[in-house]
């Protein structure tokens, strides 16, 4: 009998042997670019079905409860659209509250929802070990300490690009972030730190940096991946009035991953900053009302100062990659110089803080 000249259809023979000469080729990390847009936009379409769907929900019950459910909608709806117009002269018309309340409801719910997406990517397109392969570690304690030295240098920085930018183009923030002022006023304070602080802090960073920063560094080096990285960390906010100033803080975000190691420290510079910045909007209340406040031009100065050496020391001290069996990462010795003058410039700018807000 002669053997078959063709195997019949689904029948499987094992490849033959691989060349055992031949280098093993890893494979590259991903995403590679469009990989990471198609991933970036489904982060934002989670994000939003959790806080529509949660929105809705709240917003259904508040209508269920009154005493006549169309004319309460009509009313919110009306108020809320009111809230929303860019043509309003003088103080802008407060949210209604029930509307405001679902919408504070949903931002922490849309946390939730992209926890749950990272959960279950993550592990599957990084591998078994993806916490160790992102830094999931606590960082070094000289780190946690220049990161929060840092976070009123990385404020102050940001709201000058963010300022010089807008006045460059002419363009103005959106209706609805003037809209929202307030929505979290009478919304429990625990909730109101985890939807604007640290639910973003933590999903963005883990999303960002730890998950589509890792594939487009390793794939178009460091320059450019932190570049690309931090173009699509502003585009996924879907403002282009705070594009260029999103895109400088993802940068700088970066730099902070890299410099660390640890996916922790930007996870605490982000929610630090966020959490001053809803601080000074539902506590100070700066300015004239209209979110413009006058600085010296001195606090600037001490600013620069205190991001250039805290990033210098950030630097100097940064731990060294990890191979697969190291237990702790090495760290370089922080410039004594560039240390101390970063404790100089934050005691300065604090002094200048007090003086301002007199």
């Amino acid at each position: 009998m002669t053997e078959p000249t063709s195997d019949p259809p689904l029948v499987t023979r094992p490849d033959p042997p691989a060349d055992a000469s031949a280098p093993e080729v890893p494979a590259r990390p991903r995403p590679g670019f469009r990989e990471a847009v198609l991933w970036c936009a489904v982060f934002v379409a989670v994000q939003m079905t959790g806080a529509v769907v949660t929105v809705a929900g709240v917003f259904a019950a508040y209508a269920a409860a009154s005493p006549e459910p169309g004319k309460f909608v009509d009313e919110q709806l009306s108020g809320f659209t009111k809230a929303l117009d860019p043509k309003g002269e003088g103080e802008r018309v407060a949210m209604p509250f029930e509307f405001g309340q679902a919408r504070a409801w949903g931002m922490p719910a849309a946390q939730f929802a992209a926890l749950g997406l990272i959960a279950l990517v993550l592990p599957r397109r990084i591998g078994p070990d993806w916490k160790r392969q992102i830094g999931f570690r606590a960082p070094h304690p000289l780190h946690v300490l220049l990161v929060l030295l840092l976070v009123p240098g990385f404020m102050i920085a940001s709201d000058l690009i963010q300022t010089v930018f807008l006045w460059l183009t002419g363009m103005k923030p959106p209706s609805a972030l003037k809209a929202v002022n307030g929505v979290f006023g009478r919304f429990p304070w625990p909730l109101t730190v985890l939807a604007v602080a640290l639910g973003p802090g933590v999903v963005e960073e883990l999303w960002c940096r730890g998950f589509v920063g890792r594939g487009l560094l390793a794939r178009y080096g460091a320059a450019a991946g932190v570049l690309l990285t931090a173009g699509l960390f502003a585009a996924m906010h879907l403002d282009p009035s705070q594009l260029v100033v999103i895109t400088c803080m993802g940068a700088y975000l970066h730099f902070v991953y890299l410099a660390t190691r640890s996916i922790w420290a930007p996870v605490l510079l982000h929610a630090a900053n966020n959490a001053v910045a809803i601080l000074i909007a539902l506590v100070f209340k700066p300015g004239d009302g209209q979110g413009n406040v006058e600085v010296p031009v001195i606090v600037y100065v001490v600013t620069l100062a205190l991001v250039l050496f805290g990033s210098v020391a950030l630097w100097t001290s940064r731990a060294e990659p990890d191979a697969p069996g190291d237990a702790r990462p090495r760290y370089g010795a922080v410039s004594p110089a560039a240390l101390l003058f970063t404790f100089v410039s934050f005691g300065a700018l604090a002094v200048l803080a007090a003086r301002f807000a007199r």
